[in-house]
């Protein structure tokens, strides 16, 4: 059995024991109309055509389960299980309902009047006892995807395994939010392999039901930021300016600049623009880290003008690249081109492993009104085989310190 099936399997039978999970008190939903729509839509774009195979049995695998699914939550993720199949990682599920706002929150007849709708009520409560769950997984190690997680002092969130699949959930342990209550499933996280999970959650600013690629490890979420212990730093995402667009003079050797996205749009695209102009010609020391990390990605129409600077720079100097799990798309893609020059070091974690396809203005709703699709229509067939892979660094920094004074001490090794 190929490990895409047998994870599809997995994900089959836990939608077989969401009942014994809880009940969500939501309004019901047409699930297998929404899947058989979406199964169409899903044939008409680069990925279908690439893993035909693998959708087809997941399709089968799902639609009649889709039949007897009536909450929103399980539909959710039967359908965010199939679009799993296609192995890209851009095309995903979204809830139509966006959430709540800033002036919702402000507002207590709103947020009373959010707390009736069936967005609130659509996530599932666990019938486990929420102190034993706890106990349980107070001692889980660092290393394990089990455990208890914190985020900004809001929220705490316990995953757990799932009996006999490889899928964990995470539940509301504690909160101080007023839109998420304790022993919610807030998050379904499916295996797909190397390390990347599917996250089918709620965002847990908006209560908007999302879907995004994830990795756990040494206590972290790496794309989220949860973590098991409040008070250490996830020195894989820690920045030296909230900019998007930075630059730094480390040493006399050495410069710094952040590129924090690659959006191709104005006004971003002008403040792009506007930055790289004034890097060209003025990077006149023999090394140069780029820091890519937490970079969204974008387009070539931005990124491309960076390139070419930096391929005139590399023939003569020395440049080092930070990645990490949130340098996703474009940015990945840039990575890997930078990767090739000479003189060209990448350093940090594994990428988001996004990059082979691209969304353009495809994002057509499913039928009972619950749901949108964001489905890629590019391929980009030169990055095929980093999809649900990613781009590997040259060197791998740890957790342990400041990753930029990491670098530096690589580079002073060199010299």
């Amino acid at each position: 059995m190929s490990g895409m099936k047998r994870r599809i399997l997995l994900a089959f039978v836990l939608i077989g024991t969401l009942a014994q999970l809880g009940s969500a008190q939501a309004s019901e939903c047409d699930c297998q109309k929404d899947m058989a729509f979406l199964m169409k839509k899903m044939k008409k774009i680069p990925a279908y055509k690439v893993n035909k195979k693998q959708v087809e049995q997941s399709y089968e695998q799902l639609i009649d389960k889709a039949e007897t699914t009536a909450s929103i939550y399980d539909c959710y993720v039967l359908l965010s299980t199939l679009a799993l199949s296609l192995n890209d990682n851009h095309s995903k599920i979204y809830g139509q309902d966006k959430g709540v706002t800033k002036e919702i929150l402000a507002d207590p007849e709103k947020t009373s009047s959010f707390k009736k709708s069936s967005l609130y009520h659509a996530y599932p409560i666990t019938s486990m006892d929420l102190d034993s769950l706890r106990t349980a997984l107070h001692d889980k190690a660092k290393e394990e995807i089990e455990g208890i997680y914190y985020k900004d002092n809001i929220i705490t969130i316990g995953v757990v395994k799932e009996p006999s699949t490889e899928v964990y959930k995470g539940i509301v342990l504690e909160t101080d939010s007023p839109i998420w209550r304790a022993g919610e499933i807030v998050y379904t996280l499916i295996p797909f392999g190397n390390e990347y999970l599917l996250n089918i959650a709620g965002n847990l600013s908006t209560k908007r039901m999302i879907a995004y690629t994830e990795r756990i490890g040494q206590g972290f979420f790496y794309y989220m930021g949860l973590k098991k212990d409040k008070d250490q730093t996830n020195y894989s995402s820690a920045q030296r300016s909230s900019d998007t667009y930075y630059r730094e003079e480390i040493s006399d050797n050495i410069s710094y600049i952040k590129v924090g996205s690659f959006n191709s749009w104005y006004p971003t695209l002008s403040d792009a623009e506007a930055f790289y102009a004034s890097l060209d010609g003025n990077l006149k020391k023999p090394h140069l880290i780029v820091d890519l990390r937490n970079n969204g990605g974008g387009g070539d129409r931005n990124s491309d003008i960076l390139y070419k600077l930096i391929k005139d720079y590399a023939k003569q100097n020395h440049v080092h690249v930070l990645i990490n799990h949130r340098s996703v798309s474009n940015a990945e893609q840039f990575a890997h081109k930078l990767s090739k020059l000479d003189h060209c070091q990448l350093y940090g974690q594994r990428t988001n492993g996004t990059l082979a396809y691209e969304v353009k203005d495809n994002s057509p709703a499913l039928p009972e009104g619950h749901f949108i699709t964001v489905l890629a229509s590019k391929k980009h067939s030169e990055y095929l085989k980093y999809e649900s892979v990613g781009i590997t660094p040259d060197v791998t920094l740890d957790l342990e310190s400041d990753w930029i004074d990491q670098v530096v001490q690589y580079i002073t090794a060199m010299e």
